[in-house]
C-alpha cells in the first residue's frame, strides 16, 4: 500500500504548474544568460536520453557555454525583456544555448552533435551578432571551422604561394647562368 501513494503524491506533485516566483526566476536567470552571451542557439531536442543530454551538457560546457531547457512562453517573455524579439515560433521542446566565448562555438558543437543524433537533435534558429538568424543561416555558421583552423589554412596558403614563388626565382636564376 506504501508504493501506491508514495506514486499518488510523486504524479501530483510533478503535475502542478510552477508558480509564479518560480518563473519570474527562471526568467530572471535566462534575461542574465542572454545579457551575457554573444551568442544564443535553439534546438529541439525530443527523444534524446538523459545520458546523451548529459554528455551534450558537458560538451556545451567545455565550450563555455549553457544548455539550459525551460518552457517556451518564458523563454519568449526573457527574450522580450531583453530587448530581442523572436522571429518565430519555437517548435516542440527547445533548449536555449548560451555560448560566452567563442560565438562560433556552440553553433559547431551543435551542428555536429546534430549530425550524430538525427531526428532527436535539430537546430532551430538562433542570435548572431545580435541578430536572429534562422535554421539554414544558423546551420552554416555551425560548418564554419574554428579560428586556429582558419589561420592554419591561411597560412598554407601564404606559404604555398610564397614557397611557388622562390621556385620562379630559382629557375630564373638557373637560366641566367647558363
Amino acid at each position: 500500500m506504501y508504493g501506491f501513494w508514495s506514486y499518488f503524491l510523486f504524479i501530483t506533485r510533478t503535475g502542478m504548474p510552477i508558480t509564479r516566483v518560480k518563473k519570474e526566476s527562471i526568467v530572471g536567470e535566462l534575461q542574465d544568460k542572454i545579457g551575457k552571451s554573444k551568442a544564443v542557439l535553439f534546438a529541439r531536442f525530443h527523444g534524446l536520453s538523459v545520458a546523451k543530454v548529459t554528455g551534450l551538457r558537458r560538451l556545451f560546457r567545455a565550450e563555455n557555454a549553457d544548455y539550459t531547457v525551460a518552457k517556451k512562453t518564458l523563454i519568449r517573455v526573457a527574450f522580450g525583456e531583453s530587448g530581442k524579439d523572436l522571429a518565430m515560433d519555437l517548435p516542440g521542446e527547445v533548449a536555449v544555448i548560451s555560448g560566452y566565448g567563442d560565438e562560433l562555438s556552440i553553433f559547431r558543437v551543435a551542428s555536429t552533435f546534430a549530425k550524430k543524433e538525427k531526428g532527436a537533435f535539430e537546430i532551430v534558429g538562433g542570435f548572431f551578432e545580435g541578430q536572429f538568424v534562422d535554421e539554414k543561416i544558423a546551420k552554416a555558421l555551425g560548418a564554419i571551422p574554428g579560428r586556429e583552423v582558419l589561420y592554419a589554412q591561411l597560412m598554407s596558403v601564404i606559404l604555398g604561394n610564397t614557397r611557388k614563388f622562390v621556385f620562379v626565382l630559382d629557375q630564373i636564376a638557373k637560366k641566367s647562368r647558363n
